[in-house]
């Protein structure tokens, strides 16, 4: 173990070969951090920075690498009172290098060393503290491996099935109880007093509601004949149960970063703490829907959550789409917290909604956006009708919000 910790910005160095030793920095920090959740409550988390004033997110910064490429972490621990490693979970590394504090060692507050491995396998990969994992990863200190084929190709590996676009979802829950009380973990026998754990956010990296369906590194869009790869990982405590719209065309490709023998046509993927599946999707037409994330209770088999994805197929690449208000978009339907409103031919100017009375209940002016988000907590259980105005034409649609 080292006691100086050298400070090394993001740095590559490229044999012949092509292949690549990639130097990055991880500050494990338990010491600050928050996170703001999709209903606006904010909470502290632990996390894995790539700066030493960088805050805290969850997940972590994802590490990204190509198959035969060298990674070296330079790994400190400012923890105070804690202790952190960082595990390489799935990664083919030896037991200096595993981050498991049970046959190697863990980091003191100031102690730093360094992790090193081999990218022998393109895949989907976790990395996360192991000193009181339950506690730490529940925290927030966790983040996604990406081994990319060989020479960074848009392969699922070196050889396998090509892709035209590529997602990686880090699944897991937050119990809000937890951050607000940290479980304890006692140094000196390397146990944690864990209370019950009942889940209260779920989330799709770090996301949940309004925030993924927002973000374009989660929700899918593709134009339809494309090959869309999807990386599933759970790191949370709960069996995730995945649902792909049938249009979709899911198949399940690889599993924890080796290519299964054949691949699987799924409509659903269950994805067990710590595992990883490769899906390949291949629309073949224009539609809109979402997938389904459901979290299962591991001590129940009962769905304690669930989230939406949305997936938009457009016109395959080469066909205009013609202007059609109906191509614009309304989801989830129903909704309990917020609408997405998508106009793929141009902006919207106007939004109105109206109950089955004819009773203005939301208007909006202005918007000049192709997208827009409506909060609906406030709006009764209902029927709805939503009109989107545009500069030239109008539209309406039938809503249902529908709340727990």
């Amino acid at each position: 173990m080292k006691h100086i910790f050298v400070l090394i910005i993001i740095c590559v160095a490229v044999n012949l070969f092509g292949q690549k030793t990639i130097y990055l920095n991880k500050y494990l920090r338990s010491n600050i951090g928050t996170i703001t959740l999709w209903d606006g409550q904010i909470t502290r988390i632990y996390g894995m920075t790539d700066a030493l004033m960088a805050a805290p997110s969850i997940p972590a910064s994802t590490i990204i690498c190509n198959e035969g490429d060298t990674v070296v972490i330079n790994a400190l621990s400012i923890s105070q009172n804690e202790h952190h490693t960082i595990h390489l979970h799935g990664l083919d590394v030896d037991t200096r290098n595993d981050g498991d504090p049970m046959t190697s060692f863990w980091l003191q507050h100031m102690q730093d060393t360094t992790y090193t491995f081999v990218a022998k396998h393109a895949g989907t990969y976790i990395y996360h503290c192991h000193v009181g994992d339950v506690a730490h990863v529940q925290m927030g200190m966790y983040g996604l491996v990406i081994v990319r084929a060989r020479g960074g190709l848009k392969t699922a590996w070196t050889g396998g099935p090509a892709y035209d676009k590529e997602y990686g979802w880090l699944m897991s829950e937050i119990d809000k109880s937890w951050h607000d009380t940290i479980p304890e973990h006692d140094p000196k026998t390397d146990m944690v007093i864990i209370p019950k754990y009942i889940p209260d956010y779920f989330l799709v990296n770090g996301k949940s509601r309004q925030q993924i369906w927002s973000d374009t590194n989660i929700s899918i869009s593709s134009p339809a004949n494309k090959n869309i790869y999807v990386r599933l990982a759970n790191i949370g405590f709960s069996d995730n149960q995945v649902i792909f719209p049938k249009a979709l065309n899911a198949a399940i490709i690889d599993s924890d970063g080796r290519p299964l023998p054949n691949q699987v046509k799924s409509d659903t993927v269950m994805v067990s703490p710590g595992e990883r599946y490769g899906v390949m999707l291949t629309p073949t037409a224009k539609f809109t829907d979402s997938i389904v994330i459901n979290y299962i209770s591991l001590n129940t088999s009962k769905i304690q959550g669930t989230e939406k994805v949305p997936v938009n197929i457009t016109y395959p690449t080469g066909i205009k789409s013609p202007f059609n208000l109906d191509d614009m978009m309304v989801y989830p339907n129903p909704s309990d917290t917020y609408i997405h409103v998508t106009n793929p031919n141009g902006e919207i100017r106007e939004i109105q909604i109206y109950n089955a009375l004819g009773q203005l209940t939301y208007s909006q002016k202005d918007v000049n956006a192709i997208e827009w988000i409506i909060p609906v907590q406030q709006i009764e259980n209902g029927v709805y009708f939503i009109k989107i105005h545009t500069d030239t034409q109008s539209i309406a649609k039938t809503i249902m919000i529908q709340h727990p």
